[in-house]
């Protein structure tokens, strides 16, 4: 059995992702065939090594583009929070573990943003091309969001979902055997200024139910300090927000 890819990197910033991807692997026994090497990112604190035989180092994409090219057959970004120049891209095959329904709500936290703008949200593997979380797509599935989601209950099921399509694809993309497609449109994008924008909620203006709703659920994420107010003594207050669906017993 001869992979095409043989020389393998991914790198990612999410620790639960690479150790999930790890067993996956290991328990595909892709890596007596392949060999598979894992980085994360300089700004980046992960607890490592998360598991016996699991080697973790730091890489710099934008420094290390000749490195990676020189060593590399294949790199898979997974949840990384560096943007891979153009000359990696082009020279080296680069696929997108991505959180989100490529072309909606492209870029930074995808989820956060589809509870606010109801575009759909999903799990998406794609080939990179120079711009961010674009290119020819390899297989994506949409997830649904409930009204009692928080951003929180959302990633998890996109994370479950990721990983069921990593699973499903990833010797097709080791032996460089699968169809890609496309959409028309070209979607959106949303930066990390616009994630910092929506965090303040401005106390004097006007939200709507559903808008005050949408908006403190979509920045409610585990125990991250998101969305806050200013008070009157200018402190920084943080918010919150539980939501739990009505239990309906059965006669």
């Amino acid at each position: 059995m001869n992979f095409f890819y043989k020389k393998n990197l991914i790198i990612g910033d999410n620790s639960n992702l690479l150790k999930k991807i790890f067993d996956i692997l290991e328990e595909k026994q892709l890596n007596q065939y392949a060999e598979f090497s894992y980085a994360y990112s300089p700004e980046t604190s992960i607890e490592l090594p998360l598991i016996s035989d699991f080697k973790c180092t730091q890489i710099d994409v934008q420094k290390c583009v000749k490195t990676l090219v020189n060593n590399f057959d294949l790199i898979i970004s997974a949840h990384c929070k560096q943007i891979f120049p153009a000359e990696l891209v082009t020279k080296v095959k680069c696929i997108n573990i991505h959180p989100g329904l490529n072309p909606y709500n492209r870029g930074w936290y995808p989820h956060v943003f589809s509870i606010i703008n109801k575009f759909p949200t999903g799990a998406t593997i794609h080939e990179m091309d120079e711009k961010i979380d674009h290119g020819l797509i390899i297989i994506q599935r949409q997830v649904e969001i409930f009204s009692y989601d928080t951003s929180d209950t959302v990633y998890k099921r996109i994370l479950e979902t990721e990983l069921y399509l990593f699973s499903e694809v990833i010797e097709k993309i080791l032996y460089n055997d699968y169809h890609t497609y496309t959409h028309q449109e070209e979607g959106n994008i949303n930066k990390k200024k616009d994630f910092q924008k929506i965090r303040q909620i401005e106390l004097e203006k006007v939200y709507s139910g559903r808008e005050i709703i949408d908006l403190l659920r979509a920045l409610t994420h585990g125990n991250y300090q998101n969305a806050y107010f200013i008070d009157d003594d200018n402190n920084k207050i943080f918010i919150r927000l539980t939501l739990e669906p009505e239990q309906v017993v059965k006669e």
